[in-house]
This record gives structure tokens, sequence and C-alpha cells, in this order.
């Protein structure tokens, strides 16, 4: 059970502090990774299902798997979250509507995002409707109102001159489910960012880092970047073996055999 995750945790002071203190243990423990959508693996998205892989199996996943289990987490815990949706808006378009699964929390009438499922653009901390933006080594973030085409509330991350939108949507509750109609869209849409190549990403204590079938690139929160570009599948595997867990090498291993 998640238990095994809670036992991790010594939560101390506000709420909102707990629920960061959850979020950067998901972000120290699980990768975003793709690897199940390459090998086709179609088992329904149930609880069971997220803590046999994750949890028991030492994999990460997707957005709808990491967000999916912070959800029965945060639930277990006693935290009122709920599941909600939005639309990634990447290389100025929209990317296949309602596809990014994420958790939302009122705290004092308040609402806050909650996202461990981005990979390398965490904030690992709740994120505050028109409040105070977030920082985390992955960078700046903040939470705001404003009408767009998919959404009335947008998540945007600061860049050196301006801020970029990450992702737009309506503060609206969906029910499990929907994880699964994600999941066949993502495993099969021709559009799909995510059915196509690998990419294991993750927020680490001092930066970021992605592996691609191209190239490893490392990010420091003082701005340093170094990248290593791979002539060769072995050199791809034995950057995730290096930077990943034993199991999310296993399965990376299964896709190039």
């Amino acid at each position: 059970m998640s238990q095994q995750l809670i036992d991790q945790l010594k939560l101390q002071g506000s709420p909102l502090q707990q629920i960061a203190q959850v979020q950067t243990l998901f972000a120290q423990l699980f990768e975003f990774e793709n690897l199940d959508v390459l090998l086709k693996n179609e088992e329904p998205i149930t609880e069971q299902f997220l803590l046999d892989k994750m949890v028991d199996g030492g994999r990460g996943g997707v957005c709808y798997e990491l967000n999916g289990l912070l959800h029965i987490v945060l639930k277990q815990l006693g935290f009122d979250v709920s599941l909600a949706t939005a639309t990634v808006w990447e290389e100025q378009r929209w990317i296949l509507d309602r596809t990014h699964t994420i958790n939302l929390f009122t705290h004092e009438k308040t609402l806050y995002l909650l996202d461990s499922g981005s990979g390398n653009n965490l904030s690992m901390a709740p994120i505050p409707l028109d409040g105070d933006p977030v920082s985390s080594p992955a960078g700046t973030f903040r939470l705001r109102t404003l009408e767009t085409e998919r959404g009335s509330v947008v998540c945007e991350r600061q860049t050196k001159d301006d801020w970029t939108l990450r992702y737009a949507f309506e503060p609206e509750i969906v029910d499990w489910e929907d994880l699964n109609r994600i999941k066949e869209l993502i495993h099969h849409h021709p559009d799909s960012p995510f059915n196509k190549t690998l990419l294991v990403a993750k927020t680490i204590e001092d930066g970021t880092f992605s592996i691609t079938e191209e190239r490893y690139f490392r990010k420091w929160k003082d701005g340093r970047t170094e990248t290593i570009h791979f002539d060769k599948t072995s050199s791809l595997l034995e950057q995730i073996k290096i930077h990943a867990t034993p199991a999310v090498y296993e399965a990376a291993m299964r896709v190039y055999e």
C-alpha cells in the first residue's frame, strides 16, 4: 500500500508545508518516464496498478500515473485533493486537449495547483492561484487567472525576460476513470508527444535532467548546463542506468532489445 511512502514522511508544519514535503519526496523517488507507452502496456490505471508499478516496482510514469499516485497518497494522509485535467501549450500550439493530469487543493479559500507529473518542471510545492510564485530547483512557477481557449487558469514558468505558458485548465473535478481516457490518447493518438520516442526527466536537488534518444541534458540551478549526445543505443542506456532507478533501466532495456 501507499503506507510505504507515508512511512518515509515525518510531516511537519502547515497543510501546505506538509503537501510540499510529499511533493519533494515524489520528486526524489519517481522519474517522469514514458516507457510503458513505448512498451504498449495497456493495463488500466487503477490504484493497485500504480502501487504495484511505482511503489513496489520502482518505476516512474507519465502525468496520469505520477499525479494519480500523488492523489492516492494525499487522500490517505487526509487531504481533500481533487483530480483535474489541463491542456499543455508547447511550441506555440496546444497539445492534445485535456491530457495533462493535475491535482487541485483548496486551503483558506485559495485554490492551489499540485503537480508532480511534469518531470523537469516540478514546483515541488503547492502553487496558489493569483498568489506569490513558487520556486524550486526547476525554476519559478505561478498560477493565475487568464482566459484562454483551453481554460481560465494558467500555469506559467518564469524565463529570463518574461513568463512562459505551460498549460491551461478549468478548475473542474474529474473522476478517476478520466485517467484511462488520457492514457488511451497518450498511447494511441497520432499527436501524442509520448508514443514515439523515449523521455526520462527529473527535478533533482540542484537542478534538472532529461534524457531523450538523442541526448542527455543536465541543467544546474545556477544556469550551467551539460549535454551529452548519443551516437549509439548503448550510450543512451548507460545514462539511464546512471541517472534513473534500476527498474527504469530494465524497462528501457526492453524497449531497445
